[in-house]
């Protein structure tokens, strides 16, 4: 055994381990660095710079998604095939995100309770500013304690039956601001 551990195989492989640990690390603190600068600004804080990107508080997110009523809807068909779409939602009272579908992938994701995404933007491609906001949930397709179809929610734009709510419940909301 001792023979095996002084050859250069394994000496070898130990080198290579100890840079990827290293490299590794710098990486990180990298990244953490970076993101430690998208940060809330703190009272006091100096003035926002152009082309400044800081994090937006849950509280700021959640406010702005109540100002919007189309959003992206991301989630995966069941051909393991990621999808995104654009859709109308309103915000409820508990701060779940609520959308109208008809029959289809968007709902069988729903009715499986799949991981999902969702997005609303404001981009000012002029002065090149805006805001952007991504939650992550579980969807579910909502019924009412009858059974039915519960008939509140957002009105749709596109025409056609959309009879069915789907309810993304957060798990994380996170946003950021461009100045």
């Amino acid at each position: 055994m001792s023979n095996l551990l002084s050859g250069r195989p394994v000496l070898g492989l130990l080198h290579t381990a100890t840079r990827n640990a290293a490299s590794a690390t710098l990486a990180l603190g990298a990244q953490n660095r970076d993101r430690a600068r998208l940060q809330p600004p703190g009272p006091g804080t100096r003035t926002r710079r152009a082309g400044e990107v800081s994090q937006l508080s849950r509280d700021e997110c959640m406010r702005l998604l109540r100002t919007r009523h189309v959003g992206r809807y991301v989630y995966v068909a069941r051909a393991d095939r990621p999808d995104v779409v654009p859709v109308n939602y309103l915000v409820d009272d508990r701060g779940q995100i609520v959308l109208r579908s008809g029959p289809g992938p968007k709902l069988q994701a729903a009715q499986r309770h799949a991981h999902v995404a969702f997005e609303v933007d404001q981009i000012d491609e002029a002065s090149r500013t805006g805001w952007s906001i991504v939650v992550t949930g579980r969807a579910a397709a909502v019924m009412s304690a009858e059974g039915d179809w519960l008939v509140d929610g957002p009105r749709p734009w596109a025409a056609g039956p959309r009879a069915h709510l789907i309810r993304i419940v957060p798990r994380r909301i996170e946003g950021r601001l461009l100045s």
